[in-house]
């Protein structure tokens, strides 16, 4: 399976191979980091370090530590925000699956002060897509409804996350699925 996270943050998105090079080794840096210790005492400074890269470079492609977070979860999130309009089941338990096959990260970054983090990114994502969609509930505004969905496909993920409730990839791309177009469908009710 590809890496969904490195993938997003890697491509070819007008990067030539040095700066590829360079984004790549921060964000597996970023992610040894997260592992070893708590996101919150991992400076930018210690990124760039264990990337063999300097500060600058480092500013180069993030604004800070959030910001390298967030850009690395854009992909993933995008193709569980696509669910509003019925989105792409194989590449949602693509999504699924990574995160479970990298749970002990996952662990880390849906629990503590990164899940906000991690809740408003999915958030925006989809914001975006309920502003482009003709799902979005009447009686709710657009904000309102991405920010319910975001909090409750994290809450979900975290939770199975840990491990204490087992249950298939499966089971959590169908529960994800039903829980945003039944919250859509209902509006919020």
């Amino acid at each position: 399976m590809t890496d969904i996270i490195t993938d997003g943050l890697s491509g070819s998105d007008g990067l030539d191979r040095r700066a590829q090079r360079s984004r790549s080794a921060l964000v597996a840096a970023f992610v040894s980091l997260v592992l070893q210790r708590r996101y919150d005492a991992i400076s930018v400074g210690e990124i760039a370090d264990a990337a063999g890269v300097g500060r600058s470079t480092f500013y180069d492609h993030f604004r800070n530590k959030d910001d390298l977070l967030r850009e690395g979860l854009k992909q993933p999130f995008a193709i569980l925000a696509g669910m509003v309009d019925g989105g792409d089941p194989a590449r949602e338990h693509e999504v699924v699956e990574h995160f479970w096959e990298n749970r002990r990260v996952g662990n880390v970054l849906f629990a503590g002060a990164t899940r906000q983090i991690l809740t408003q990114a999915l958030c925006a994502a989809f914001e975006r897509r309920l502003a482009l969609s003709r799902r979005a509930p009447p009686d709710l505004p657009v904000g309102l409804a991405a920010a319910w969905l975001a909090a409750a496909q994290v809450g979900l993920l975290a939770e199975w996350l840990t491990g204490h409730t087992p249950c298939s990839s499966a089971v959590i791309v169908g529960a994800l699925r039903r829980l945003t177009v039944t919250g859509l469908s209902r509006g919020g009710q």
